[in-house]
């Protein structure tokens, strides 16, 4: 289809009544009509427009005439973004708003991924496409933006803990009297070197617990059964636990530190519980008995040493007056006994025996009848 400016191009057709408003076909005008004049369908004529005049619109009969219009100019750069920012608001705003969501999504990228804060205690690695590059404390940390640099961070100063063989179920190990006894020990460790700890072993954490697993059998298999249900040796069972595993973790250079170990249990095995627990009230009563025994032993000694120390005073008098200290002993002697006695058998031989009524003691006069006399 052709646009204005081919209709500009093409000359004004004189319009008649009785012909084609675009008259023969050929471009030119009606040669009926006088020249510099054309018709229209009322017979009347119309001035035709001059050649070369210049004007700047097609005629369309269809139309109604317009106003004449000013002169066509080239475009400049204004309209053309002008132009350009009115198809942008009525559907080609995508080209304006995407760069601008794009850097955004890239600003937080790069933020996300190349500022890291480590809290107090943590410390991290940062990595390199994969490789090992700087161990860091905590604080702010500056890196190269994912998938270029990248850390992991993790709290050294926590203390781990790990029971072991296993928190829940029945753990039988073998006593040095081939005894089974269900044991059940807890580890308290924590990392001092992060970069060792991560890259020492596959799975750090974990042979931690292997072998710490292994020492408590082998200290286990070290102790009596006796002695270890009734806890006589477990500090010493937690002590060698600690001090073997640590000296492991430093032969392997894991960056790891054993802070204890705690006996969680020491049971005998579950079938055989309630054996064990008539074993144990029987333990206890000999254990009192055994107690109440020792009571009494020292109670007698006791008594012995008194008896004794007094023997020893009196022995000294005795040296010094024989016949006094006999006879006081004797007095002394006769009236610890008769003193319990109610009746006294006195004499003997041929004078007969006579019955003694011992005195009853005088009754202490009472208060009352002391201030009534």
């Amino acid at each position: 289809m052709r646009g204005n400016d081919e209709f500009e191009r093409v000359p004004v057709l004189a319009m008649t009544g009785r012909k084609s408003p675009w008259g023969d076909g050929d471009g030119t005008a009606d040669a009926d009509a006088p020249a510099g004049e054309t018709g229209d369908a009322t017979g009347e004529a119309t001035p035709a427009p001059e050649k070369g005049a210049g004007s700047s619109r097609p005629f369309n009969p269809w139309l109604p005439p317009r106003e004449a219009e000013p002169q066509r100019r080239s475009a400049n750069i204004e309209d053309i973004f002008r132009q350009r920012a009115l198809r942008g608001g009525t559907g080609g705003g995508r080209s304006n708003w995407l760069p601008y969501l794009l850097m955004g999504i890239a600003a937080v990228w790069i933020g996300g991924t190349s500022f890291h804060f480590l809290s107090k205690g943590e410390q991290g690695l940062v990595t390199t496409f994969g490789h090992y590059d700087r161990a860091v404390g905590s604080g702010l940390t500056l890196t190269l933006p994912w998938p270029v640099q990248a850390i992991s961070a993790r709290n050294t100063a926590k203390i781990e803990e790990t029971v072991l063989p296993d928190p829940d179920g029945e753990n039988l190990m073998l006593t040095r009297d081939r005894q089974l006894a269900d044991v059940s020990v807890k580890l308290r460790w924590r990392i001092t070197d992060l970069r060792r700890f991560a890259y020492g072993s596959a799975d750090s954490a974990r042979a931690v617990a292997r072998l710490a697993d292994a020492e408590v059998h082998a200290a286990v298999a070290e102790q009596r059964f006796d002695d270890l249900i009734d806890g006589q040796r477990r500090a010493q069972l937690q002590q060698l636990v600690a001090s073997r595993t640590q000296a492991v973790l430093d032969a392997w250079q894991l960056g790891v530190k054993i802070e204890g170990a705690e006996v969680v249990r020491a049971n005998p095995p579950a079938r055989l519980s309630e054996a064990f627990r008539k074993v144990g009230e029987a333990r206890q009563e000999a254990r009192k008995k055994i107690d109440d025994a020792q009571a009494r032993a020292q109670q007698t000694l006791g008594n012995a040493t008194t008896e004794a120390a007094e023997y020893e005073a009196v022995y000294a008098q005795y040296k010094v007056a024989p016949e006094i200290t006999r006879k006081r002993r004797y007095y002394e002697a006769m009236e610890r006994v008769l003193s319990n006695n109610a009746k006294v058998v006195v004499g003997g031989g041929g004078a007969g025996v006579t019955v003694a009524q011992s005195p009853a003691p005088a009754a202490s006069p009472s208060p009352a009848a002391s201030g009534g006399q």
